[in-house]
């Protein structure tokens, strides 16, 4: 059709000059300024439509600068060099004032290459250092950190770093302004999760897509994944919100908390805190907000909070906020299911801590390393607690262990490992700690549970508990006897009274 209306277009302009010709032969001036006006409407009739074209070709919109982003990522983390593959307009590569040499270049490319093909993240540690790849067909990006020896930790939240690049990438790609809004609501929720498939991954995802939606913070808790039943714990903070905030829990009667339980958006009212007492020293404008029930079905597992007074109706957010609650809560209602089948393998049902099976794999873990670390160990036991379980019931003995259980974690440090290992008995990981950062925190363990009031019935009971700490290489030469040098440790502390800490005697 265009290329018709282009050869009419040329025919008129024929014919405008054609006129144009017997028009000077006549020498009549009117004759000649029609000419001119038929020549001047066939040659806008032919240009038109290409005109079209050339401006329809135009982008909406400038490409973000993914060279300076990959750039800021790299200097974060001190990295030597940064990739992006993919682009339209060439693959991008960045490095810092080393001499990063030909192979090393090559090597990162093809690693995020790699990765655009088969939407991994990869981590591949060599000589030069790790290097991280993640992609998302068709891009892919990474970074080579310059410790060969870099952390999984490290690794992992630089991948989710670069996963946020990649889906950027893929959100920029995508200019469909015909499809449906809850179609492109849920394209982009599933871009800017790109390859995450953990519970938190998920949600921060998704609160990320929010506070993209409505410029504000959010936070988004779920239900199910605390130690405590019916308690609802922040597990995703958006950028623009109170970082303290994750990993807290709501307050039983926080508006959030009544989102859940009414499964219709709440917002709170005058002074009240959305979140409840999550943090008392918050400043009052930053307590009120609206929340949104993230529903499975008829079901309520969590809830999506914009923080700030209520979004206007009449605002380009209206739409999308909604549509992406109900994309959000069954993505999240999936992936706990994941989670909970996973720490059902992990965890101890009463206490949520970790079972003995994964304390025992944590430690030969760490001991098959090479070199192998330094480590301490730390055995734990409530004291008297079948006197406990004999006068007030097995109900208030299973309490005081979940009492007993958020102590030791709130003494730990994040990569350590809390477990119960046994009915009263728990231990406590410490890997690339000292001996003496395992006495201390036994010793605050220990002061924290005989100061802290136990309650059961209304009235406070005293607990008390007795631990005893090895460490390697200071208690015995080999991490696989740290378990025995802890136990006698702990017997010594039983046997000298009680409500004490013993070290382990080192062994020659």
């Amino acid at each position: 059709m265009k290329r018709a209306g282009a050869w009419a277009g040329r025919g008129l302009a024929v014919l405008g000059l054609a006129a144009v010709v017997w028009a000077v032969l006549q020498a009549s001036l009117w004759a000649l300024l029609a000419a001119l006006g038929g020549f001047l409407a066939a040659t806008g009739l032919a240009l038109a439509p290409l005109i079209r074209v050339w401006l329809s070709e135009r982008p909406a919109t400038r490409p973000s600068d993914f060279g300076h982003t990959i750039d800021l990522l790299r200097r974060a983390h001190g990295a030597r060099a940064g990739w992006v593959v993919g682009l339209e307009e060439g693959d991008i590569e960045v490095a810092g004032q080393d001499d990063t040499s030909y192979d090393i270049r090559r090597r990162g490319a093809a690693i995020a290459q790699l990765a655009s093909v088969d939407g991994r993240a990869h981590v591949v540690r060599e000589a030069e250092g790790t290097y991280v790849g993640v992609g998302d067909f068709p891009f892919g990006a990474g970074i080579l950190l310059p410790k060969t020896d870099a952390t999984s930790q490290l690794t992992a939240t630089v991948a989710e770093e670069l996963r946020r690049v990649v889906a950027s990438l893929l959100l920029a790609q995508r200019h469909e302004p015909t499809e449906q809004p809850a179609q492109l609501v849920a394209k982009q929720l599933a871009a800017i999760v790109g390859g995450a498939q953990t519970l938190e991954g998920i949600a921060k995802a998704g609160a990320a897509l929010a506070q993209q939606f409505v410029q504000r913070g959010v936070v988004i808790a779920l239900q199910g994944v605390g130690p405590a039943t019916g308690e609802a714990r922040i597990v995703a903070v958006s950028t623009a919100a109170d970082s303290r905030l994750e990993g807290l829990s709501l307050a039983p009667d926080a508006p959030a908390m009544r989102a859940i339980a009414g499964r219709v958006p709440v917002v709170s009212q005058g002074r009240e805190d959305v979140l409840g007492s999550a943090l008392s020293d918050r400043r009052r404008q930053d307590r009120a907000g609206s929340a949104y029930p993230l529903l499975d079905g008829h079901f309520a597992i969590g809830v999506l909070v914009v923080m700030g007074p209520p979004l206007p109706g009449e605002t380009r957010v209206a739409d999308p906020l909604p549509r992406l609650v109900v994309e959000l809560g069954a993505r999240l209602a999936a992936a706990r299911a994941v989670h909970e089948a996973e720490q059902r393998a992990v965890s101890d049902p009463l206490t949520g801590l970790r079972n003995r099976r994964e304390f025992d794999r944590a430690v030969q873990r760490h001991g098959a390393a090479r070199p192998v670390a330094m480590a301490t160990l730390i055995y734990c036991d409530l004291d008297y607690f079948k006197k406990l379980n004999d006068t007030l019931g097995h109900a208030a003995g299973d309490a005081a262990l979940r009492h007993v259980a958020r102590i030791l974690e709130g003494a730990v440090r994040d990569k350590d490992l809390v477990a119960r290992i046994g009915g009263e008995e728990f231990a406590i990981w410490m890997p690339h700690a000292p001996l003496e950062s395992g006495l201390e925190v036994a010793a605050r363990i220990r002061a924290t549970v005989e100061a802290t009031a136990w309650r059961w019935g209304g009235e406070a009971y005293p607990l008390a508990i007795s631990c005893g700490v090895a460490s390697y290489p200071d208690s015995v030469t080999q991490v696989a006897n740290l378990r025995s040098a802890a136990d006698a440790a702990l017997y010594r502390a039983k046997q000298g009274g009680r409500n004490r800490v013993e070290k382990a005697v080192a062994v020659g």
